[in-house]
């Protein structure tokens, strides 16, 4: 049986072996012309080929790793940036909400201020009613509309001129109603349109007067407060109460 058999090469000086293949003859001598020569040139080519794949899964490893870092540097950088720009953020609205309480203080502090100055005590004379910054005389004598108004003027008041206040109309119809008519300040006698006694032109609102009126009927050209709290034009020559008003005094 033929079998192989490693005698080291002297020729070259090197440590390779010669592999020899023995002949089934028992009697033959190994010569080099019989001989197989395997120097083993295979492991070095090896070695480097599981050294080429060796630095290639390191490499490949490292650039994997490397990416992952870099995104989670990335991740990091923007989320730093995020709190930096919640934080901004939450400078400002605590800047905002700061300036707002002080302005909202100071307003205050003035409000309160004015409160608490002296205010004038208003009053009236005797026989006069107070409300609001106004005085009221409800006359228990009955006169003429031109009498009535100059009754008003010597007390140094006028006859009645009714603005636009619905409180002040609550206040003076409270005060006539179920009572006889009150003369008023309001005529359309000199002109032909309703004015009041100080000139002012009167803003006609049928609201205001009884139904149907004013109809100027037979030179009805005077305004009486009636018991119902409405307006009707009368004969300015007819007698009823009156209603005087003139500016409070402060005390």
């Amino acid at each position: 049986m033929a079998e192989f058999k490693s005698i080291p090469d002297s020729s070259s000086g090197s440590q390779n072996n010669i592999y020899c293949k023995l002949k089934e003859d028992a009697s033959s001598t190994p010569s080099q012309k019989g001989c197989l020569l395997f120097k083993p040139f295979w492991i070095p080519l090896v070695c480097g080929m599981l050294f080429m794949v060796l630095l290639i899964t390191v490499s490949v490893s490292f650039k994997q790793q490397f990416s992952k870092l870099t995104e989670l540097e990335n991740t990091v950088a923007n989320l730093t940036s995020s709190v930096a720009l919640l934080t901004s953020n939450q400078q400002d609205t605590n800047d905002r909400f700061v300036e707002m309480f002080g302005d909202l203080k100071a307003d205050l502090e003035i409000r309160i201020t004015n409160l608490t100055k002296r205010k004038p005590v208003l009053s009236c004379k005797p026989g006069w009613q107070l409300y609001l910054s106004s005085c009221y005389l409800f006359s228990s004598t009955a006169l003429d509309w031109v009498k009535a108004r100059s009754s008003c003027s010597a007390q140094g008041a006028l006859l009645l001129i009714l603005g636009q206040d619905a409180s002040e109309w609550y206040f003076i119809v409270t005060r006539v109603s179920k009572s006889k008519s009150h003369w008023i300040g309001l005529t359309d006698q000199t002109t032909g349109q309703w004015r009041w006694v100080d000139g002012s032109p009167y803003i006609m609102d049928k609201s205001q007067w009884e139904p149907g009126e004013p109809n100027n009927l037979s030179g009805e050209d005077c305004a009486e407060l009636t018991s119902s709290g409405k307006l009707n034009d009368g004969l300015c020559s007819r007698s009823f109460q009156f209603i005087c008003k003139a500016p409070a005094n402060e005390n």
